[in-house]
């Protein structure tokens, strides 16, 4: 007869198979040369074990967040957010995360979500924003020092969502609609930047940690990665890239994803 196994489960493959993914422990050169002027020096950074989101998290995953706990993003608390109408960029009293939130658009990012409203949601699904270099070596999937999370090759509209114009609503795509990288995350290049846990630092690379790097320790802006729909250089788009924006700002093109310390009990 068939015995049941009581051995406890792999969580990594639990992990896996949720929309989480393990990215092992190890090191990755990170950074770039030759590029942005706080893209340098290319330095080794070893980070532990760690799960990060397949995807940026969606409308509708923030809108269980928000049912939940009637949470009000800081653009709703403003009362106003900077969006498009007839294709003129304008300030829009009552704009919001929600505005943008139909049936056909739940899979979409969430976007015009600050840092704080990002880092409220990721203490309430039990997860944290990643920090940039955890970013960035996820984003790399595995590869060496290339320039996209695909390899070299030049980006265009069938590997990634860049270079769009924006009319009435943000033209997000909906998630895993590209081709995901090695590690089987999407929408890491395009669609919405991504923000994360650290202080953006100019010098970080030169003075950071070797282990599980944090960022600053303070600052006036936070790190955001990954670049988005409306950008047209596609040197944005490279995995090096850094961005840095008012944590209480929000726009229509930054969203997040969320990352979790990996412990195999």
């Amino acid at each position: 007869n068939m015995q049941t196994s009581s051995k406890k489960p792999d969580t990594r493959i639990e992990a896996i198979n949720s929309n989480m993914t393990l990215i092992p422990a190890g090191k990755f050169l990170m950074g770039s040369q030759g590029w942005g002027e706080f893209e340098g020096p290319i330095h080794e950074v070893h980070i532990d074990d760690f799960l990060i989101d397949k995807s940026p998290v969606t409308n509708h995953e923030f809108a269980q967040f928000v049912n939940q706990t009637k949470y009000k993003t800081t653009a709703e608390t403003n009362g106003l957010a900077t969006g498009y109408e007839n294709g003129e960029m304008k300030v829009i009293l009552g704009l919001c995360w929600k505005s943008y939130y139909n049936e056909e658009r739940k899979d979409h990012p969430v976007v015009l979500v600050s840092w704080y409203d990002a880092n409220e949601y990721a203490t309430w699904a039990g997860k944290r924003l990643p920090s940039e270099a955890e970013w960035e070596k996820a984003a790399r999937g595995g590869l060496d020092q290339t320039l996209y999370p695909w390899g070299n090759n030049e980006p265009d509209n069938s590997i990634c969502n860049f270079g769009k114009q924006t009319k009435d609503y943000p033209p997000t795509t909906e998630i895993k609609s590209f081709p995901p990288n090695e590690f089987g995350l999407y929408d890491t290049a395009g669609n919405v930047w991504h923000w994360c846990a650290d202080w953006f630092s100019e010098n970080f690379y030169s003075v950071g940690e070797y282990l599980n790097p944090k960022g600053a320790k303070m600052g006036v802006t936070k790190v955001r990665r990954g670049a988005s729909f409306n950008i047209i250089q596609t040197f944005r788009l490279r995995c090096a890239n850094r961005g840095a924006y008012d944590p209480k700002s929000y726009a229509i093109n930054i969203g997040f994803r969320c990352a979790k310390d990996f412990k195999n009990e």
